[in-house]
């Protein structure tokens, strides 16, 4: 059947059955595509609050900037010195007969250290004795008589005499007993021993090591310009490089009245009050010697500076975001620095977790963390996961 004929056939009541059909399809797409939109739509909505509940906060710790006295001061180095270092040398050739002392010890001034041989020496002197007991009698004798006028007066004058050497001869064998018997010329300590028993030895030769430890000096060549502000009995702050940790005070003991024209440095000689076990002549030393004080001027810690390009900069926090501003510094010490510019009294500034910061960045002050979490009786700073304990049954 031809198209025509079909039409013809249905009429117009299947006309209006398929129009009919088409609206319906055009609708059902319209609804579909209106509920696809609106289902978008919430999903941004959801993502950008997400977005905003997101906003990374880096963890750092705040200090206040507070008024500190700040010393400028000069720094030199040197080392640990006694303050009498002598070197004691044999007078007589001999063998060692006796060591009294060992390497470390301390001995007092006349101690004997070590004995050469000296049998001879000391018959030499006990004989020397005797003659000089002889002389002496021989001359109360000569002086009874000439007193009574029985003896001439050269006679008198010839036991004089003979006492005389005597005398002189006892002083020189106890001299030469000496020369073989060492002791010590001051009380110090043996820093070296040079000889073992036994051994035979010449005049000359090195026989000990004695130090005066107590005190212990530094002496040190500083600049003309920086010895002008010193003064003798002036406080020194020495930190030894085996242990900085716990430095030794000191005083300045002399300072040099004459400049040395080569170097244009005068020598300053300083002394330590107090050494501990550690402390040994030879040691490596760094003195710091203050020059100026300024008293009360706005510091922070010098951990908070963050050095760019030549400047130093800080990171004061305002609210919970931080700014980041150039500093202008001057004296420091070990913990703080002077500010001159940038940063006033009462300012925090960012002093750890500036490495992550950037102008306008947002905070998080663990330390005002852990005091919230501490007032809420948390001492861990760990915050609740909702769970009971056994005391919340009740």
């Amino acid at each position: 059947m031809s198209r025509s004929r079909r039409l013809r056939v249905f009429g117009i009541p299947a006309l209006i059955l398929l129009l009919a059909a088409a609206g319906f399809a055009i609708v059902q797409q319209r609804e579909s595509g209106g509920e696809a939109s609106a289902a978008d739509s919430t999903a941004a909505g959801d993502r950008a609050g997400k977005d905003e509940k997101e906003v990374v906060r880096v963890p750092v710790e705040l200090a206040v900037a507070e008024p500190h006295d700040i010393p400028a001061f000069f720094q030199a180095t040197g080392s640990l010195e006694a303050r009498r270092n002598v070197e004691l040398m044999a007078k007589a050739q001999g063998q060692i007969t006796r060591i009294h002392h060992e390497e470390g010890e301390f001995v007092e001034q006349g101690q004997v250290l070590v004995e050469i041989e000296h049998d001879e020496e000391q018959i030499l002197l006990e004989k020397a004795k005797v003659n000089l007991e002889n002389a002496e009698r021989e001359l109360r004798r000569a002086e009874e008589l000439s007193g009574k006028g029985l003896s001439a007066e050269r006679e008198y004058e010839n036991a004089k005499q003979a006492r005389d050497l005597a005398f002189h001869e006892r002083d020189l064998a106890r001299i030469g007993l000496q020369d073989r018997i060492i002791r010590a010329p001051f009380p110090g300590q043996i820093a070296e021993r040079s000889v073992e028993l036994g051994q035979t030895i010449s005049p000359g030769q090195p026989l000990f090591r004695l130090v005066d430890v107590s005190p212990l000096e530094v002496r040190l060549f500083l600049p003309e310009q920086v010895v002008r502000d010193l003064e003798v009995g002036q406080l020194v702050q020495i930190r030894p490089d085996i242990d900085p940790d716990r430095p030794l005070q000191g005083t300045v003991h002399q300072i040099a009245p004459v400049v040395d024209p080569a170097t244009s440095t005068l020598k300053v000689t300083l002394r330590v009050q107090e050494t501990p076990g550690t402390a040994r002549v030879g040691s490596f030393v760094r003195a710091r010697i203050t020059t100026d004080v300024h008293v009360d001027v706005v510091s922070i810690p010098k951990r908070a500076l963050v050095p760019e390009a030549g400047a130093n900069y800080v990171f004061v926090a305002e609210g919970d975001s931080v700014r980041k501003v150039a500093v202008t510094t001057g004296y420091a010490d070990d913990e703080f620095i002077e500010v001159l510019g940038g940063v006033a009294l009462g300012d925090r500034v960012v002093e750890v977790g500036q490495g992550a910061l950037r102008d306008g960045s947002k905070i998080r002050d663990l330390e005002a963390e852990r005091a919230a979490d501490s007032s809420r009786g948390d001492p861990s700073g760990a915050a609740g996961d909702g769970t009971l304990s056994a005391s919340d049954d009740h």
